[in-house]
């Protein structure tokens, strides 16, 4: 079961992560990660955190208690697994993206720390494939397959969604550069993929309609500059996200 359809990464700020919630995504992604451009703080976390606390417990009135919320995800690279969770516990996380090149053994080790302590995080795996452009029909064919033999490794760790993001040297998520997505369809997994890299107003219709995933992560896609958010480009990509989904079904 897919945790949420549409996610908005890297905010930095309340104002942004506000302006998100109000426009519909489920789901926001705070990051984690020190070397990123969009990395936040604990004393910004906590603050952002309130913020979308806030705003459930606002949806929550509005309409008798019936929402399930917009979900709080950590994303992390590489952090030691007691740190993680101390983080994700300390900001009541709803989710945690691994999204660095940690092993499956990560996964199954925080899934196990998750079960003792009683935490309910769902678990997300970031695989980053080569980029659109850089891809050959037959290296797309190939890469397909072994897109699914590194997806079942993760899944049999215990994460319950995949991220599908496009690899850029030396960075970690929110390159801009578009994933392909010609063999998503032919990708086998057991858990739900999320379509990430690359996304933004202009192109998620088509990438929703050509991959055929319900769910979709953007963070560059909406800036106006690395870490904060075009109101414009948040506003419509959420609709035109929410207006494919919808056609869907």
């Amino acid at each position: 079961m897919l945790p949420f359809q549409i996610k908005i990464c890297g905010v930095t700020n309340v104002d942004d992560t506000y302006w998100a919630c109000k426009c519909g995504a489920d789901a926001v992604g705070l990051n984690f990660y020190p070397k990123s451009k969009r990395f936040i703080d604990s004393d910004r976390a906590s603050v952002i955190v309130a913020a979308i606390d806030c705003h459930n417990q606002e949806q929550d009135g509005d309409t008798g208690g019936e929402t399930a919320g917009v979900k709080k995800v950590g994303v992390f690279v590489e952090m030691p697994v007691a740190e993680l969770l101390e983080t994700a516990h300390r900001h009541g996380l709803d989710g945690i993206q691994l999204h660095g090149d940690e092993e499956p053994a990560v996964a199954k080790e925080i899934r196990s720390e998750l079960s003792k302590n009683g935490q309910h995080c769902f678990l997300i795996r970031a695989i980053r494939s080569v980029p659109k452009e850089l891809t050959s029909a037959s290296e797309s064919k190939e890469q397909t397959a072994k897109l699914s033999i590194e997806i079942a490794s993760w899944v049999k760790a215990g994460v319950d969604v995949i991220l599908l993001d496009a690899a850029m040297p030396g960075e970690y998520g929110g390159t801009g550069k578009v994933v392909d997505i010609a063999n998503i369809a032919d990708l086998k997994s057991e858990v739900p993929l999320v379509l990430a890299g690359g996304l933004t107003p202009a192109n998620v219709e088509a990438a929703i309609k050509e991959s055929g995933l319900a769910a979709v992560d953007v963070a560059s896609g909406v800036e106006s500059a690395p870490g904060l958010k075009d109101r414009r480009k948040v506003k419509e990509f959420v609709h035109l996200a929410m207006k494919s989904f919808q056609g869907m079904n």
